[in-house]
């Protein structure tokens, strides 16, 4: 019998952005999405089963050193126990979570942590789970997760239980990410209730999802010709329109602040520069720029010189979710 499994994951940043809620029960989108995964914004989890009783035995989460407590331990809980309820696993467990990048600030934390914990999860189900299963597996503890599984460049459509689908490998991507971290603190309003406060106020949420929808389509004729302008184009595009969406939101989401703002400033000047680079920020204050691989380096030079940047980091395109070990 599986004791111990410990897996890892990329977390990505989406092109074209998921933000509203189609079914919040089932976590399943509004909007359709596109990403990349990065190699370098990585989770690693590992679970391990401990009791054959979690009425006696709670489940217990340690996030990055330190035992979950609040809102963060309770979604992982009650994630271990969707998969109880679904008769996929039994007994009580414990995960050990780390991410090697600052957590809960805006960089997609929660799709390499789910991605890696579903992964792990799997490995102690007698049910064999392929690709498909596993990354709507994922969506059901944060949407964004769905697409961690899959690595590469890849898809979710916004229908009633999708999965994702990698448009293509990692290696065949020819682009990669400088990720600027601007600051490290925990939003104080997290995605899930940031999405439904747009959904319930914003005028412009309808517009938004309408959006969001021409530019997936867009999008994926753009990644399929490997257009870095098209796809660079429409990317910023989209993240102002979400951005709009949330400005408008009451009360507004200021995600952004104002070395955000600088940034996405800087950008403009690159690319009159020559530079062939494009920025996107999710729910949260850093920014990530989509470059040729070949320019990567020197653009994470010019983004680290940006006043109130505290930290750079150069990723390639990230593989699937995978387990590394298994005891």
């Amino acid at each position: 019998m599986t004791r111990r499994v410990t897996a890892r994951a990329c977390a990505n940043i989406a092109l074209v952005k998921y933000w509203g809620k189609r079914d919040e029960r089932r976590n399943t989108p509004a909007t359709p999405s596109i990403s990349l995964a990065l190699s370098g914004l990585t989770t690693t989890t590992t679970v391990e089963r401990f009791g054959d009783d979690p009425s006696e035995m709670p489940d217990h989460v340690e996030l990055n050193g330190d035992a979950a407590r609040g809102d963060s331990g309770a979604r992982v809980a009650g994630y271990i126990s969707l998969w109880r309820d679904l008769g996929l696993i039994d007994g009580a467990y414990a995960v050990y979570s780390q991410n090697d990048f600052p957590t809960g600030t805006g960089l997609a934390s929660s799709s390499s942590g789910f991605a890696a914990l579903a992964a792990a999860l799997a490995e102690f189900s007698e049910q064999k789970l392929n690709a498909v299963n596993l990354s709507r597996l994922a969506r059901r503890g944060s949407g964004s997760a769905a697409r961690s599984i899959a690595g590469g460049i890849a898809a979710l459509p916004s229908t009633s239980d999708p999965a994702a689908r990698r448009l293509v490998e990692p290696n065949d991507v020819p682009w990669g990410m400088v990720v600027a971290i601007v600051e490290t603190a925990p939003k104080t309003v997290g995605s899930t209730e940031g999405m439904n406060l747009s959904r319930s106020t914003s005028p412009y949420y309808g517009s938004w999802v309408t959006i969001a929808k021409h530019d997936y389509r867009a999008m994926l004729s753009a990644i399929r010709d490997r257009d870095l302008v098209r796809t660079g184009e429409l990317a910023e595009s989209n993240c102002y329109a979400m951005q709009a969406c949330m400005l408008t939101t009451h009360p507004p989401l200021l995600y952004w602040n104002e070395v955000t703002t600088r940034l996405m400033r800087r950008v403009l000047a690159w690319r009159r520069e020559g530079v062939r680079v494009y920025a996107t920020a999710d729910a949260g204050p850093h920014v990530c720029f989509l470059a040729d691989r070949a320019d990567l380096d020197a653009l994470a030079g010019k983004a680290a010189s940006v006043e109130g940047v505290t930290d750079v980091n150069v990723s390639l395109p990230g593989a699937p979710a995978e387990v590394v070990s298994k005891e």
